[in-house]
């Protein structure tokens, strides 16, 4: 049986904060953000198929992983509230863009600043919840695992921002680092 404390009291409103921005910039800007035409592709399915699962798959074990009232919840305190505060900038900037190439805000920095968020909230969520119980350990395999498939949708999804945007794209992606950092001039 779940204990009321564990890690999903974290990882609910965080994840509910973040998609109820998505569904704020998705309604302000009167379109998805993420391109549905990249979902309707083979690759598409599959990168939207397994991250369902993983996030299931996270949320469940969530429900058993306790948290770590100790210095490891005040470690990941900051990446968890990182994560979340990086992912509503990146919707920010999105909900005052109408499409095209985003370059702007957090994407000035950060080609990929969603998935930056992501990684830092399951980092926090994993350094609040260490223990050496089963579930934190399952929870922590879950975020590792999830590293390599972050990278391949990534890989994917600027593949297919490259054909759909050309030369706009191209020029973003030699100025913007992937992941984060300075841009080139």
């Amino acid at each position: 049986m779940p204990d009321i404390w564990n890690l999903w009291v974290f990882f609910v409103p965080g994840y509910g904060a973040i998609w109820a921005a998505m569904l704020w910039a998705n309604r302000k800007r009167g379109k998805p953000i993420e391109d549905p035409e990249f979902y309707k592709t083979s690759r598409g399915k599959a990168c939207l198929t397994i991250g369902w699962i993983q996030l299931a798959a996270l949320l469940l074990v969530s429900l058993f992983a306790p948290f770590n009232s100790g210095i490891p919840f005040w470690v990941g305190l900051p990446f968890y509230l990182l994560g979340i505060a990086l992912n509503l900038a990146a919707m920010h900037s999105f909900a005052r863009f109408a499409g095209g190439v985003n370059m702007a805000g957090v994407y000035r920095y950060s080609r990929n600043p969603m998935y930056v968020a992501g990684f830092f909230f399951l980092l926090g969520l994993c350094l609040m919840g260490w223990s050496t119980s089963v579930w934190s350990i399952a929870f922590l395999s879950l975020f590792i695992l999830s590293i390599p498939y972050y990278h391949w949708t990534i890989l994917l999804e600027e593949a297919f921002l490259e054909r759909e945007y050309g030369d706009a794209f191209r020029e973003y992606k030699n100025r913007t680092p992937r992941y984060a950092g300075v841009p080139k001039r």
